[in-house]
């Protein structure tokens, strides 16, 4: 069997008005994508420092409309690529990449459920202020980071990416500020006895699990689900580079 390829040279300079306008939908579309994505973030972290098991249920939900867009981004995506041959280079790349960003943006929105499913799994055991602190901090960057990646995205800017390779340094040095710290921690302070389980929601969570080793191990995966984030962010800003030039972008590896 024959693979045809279109190649470059006879592609138009300029993509199909309807299609073009497709295109921006589609656009359009990635960028509530992103919006949902950053809610998740910015109320999952809420949900986690809190402890407020509520809030964790209502992100865990709301990851259905996000695997929705994703799915109607894609949809639309491969309906546009079957008319290839009308499209300009660069458009055929942004409608590529566009499946891409999405995958990237549903990925982190399943990271912030893993986060709000580990709201249940330390309940009732509270954060210490600067675990609480550290993984504040960490949200707040995962979203800046979103933001300049989908502003990237949506403007068809490179630039950013260097940037956001800079921006991931920080995120990972929040990871692992996180990590130390837990190694930190005492198991009991002072030998005091752990607190009894508070009844919540018809009583305690089954996921729920007063052991301390398993506290630190579940607090140290969700600095991972974040720096991840992190790395998602990165990979959109990657994709924006490949959409305007054509080329690949090489990932800067970060000193460790």
């Amino acid at each position: 069997m024959i693979t045809r390829v279109v190649s470059s040279e006879l592609l138009p300079a300029q993509s199909d008005p309807q299609i073009r306008e497709r295109i921006r939908d589609v656009q359009l579309d990635v960028v509530r994508l992103a919006s949902l994505t950053t809610d998740a973030v910015t109320e999952g972290t809420a949900a986690f420092v809190d402890g407020d098991l509520d809030a964790a249920d209502r992100v865990v939900a709301d990851d259905d409309a996000v695997d929705a867009l994703r799915h109607s981004i894609e949809d639309e995506c491969l309906r546009i690529l079957t008319r290839s041959a009308e499209l300009a280079p660069a458009d055929l790349r942004f409608v590529g990449v566009a499946m891409r960003v999405a995958h990237e943006l549903e990925r982190s929105a399943d990271l912030m459920v893993n986060v709000a499913k580990t709201t249940w799994r330390l309940f009732p055991r509270p954060l210490d202020n600067t675990a609480r602190r550290i993984i504040e901090r960490l949200g707040r960057q995962a979203v800046v980071q979103i933001r300049v990646a989908i502003n990237a995205f949506a403007d068809r800017d490179p630039s950013w990416a260097a940037a956001l390779a800079d921006m991931d340094e920080t995120i990972d040095e929040l990871q692992k500020s996180l990590f130390r710290h837990i190694l930190t921690l005492q198991d009991v302070k002072d030998g005091a006895p752990e607190p009894e389980p508070e009844p919540a929601h018809g009583g305690a969570s089954p996921l729920a699990d007063d052991s301390p080793v398993v506290a630190a191990v579940q607090l140290a995966l969700v600095g991972r689900h974040y720096e991840r984030i992190g790395d998602h962010a990165v990979t959109i800003a990657q994709q924006v580079h490949f959409v305007v030039t054509g080329e690949r972008a090489g990932r800067r590896r970060s000193r460790r």
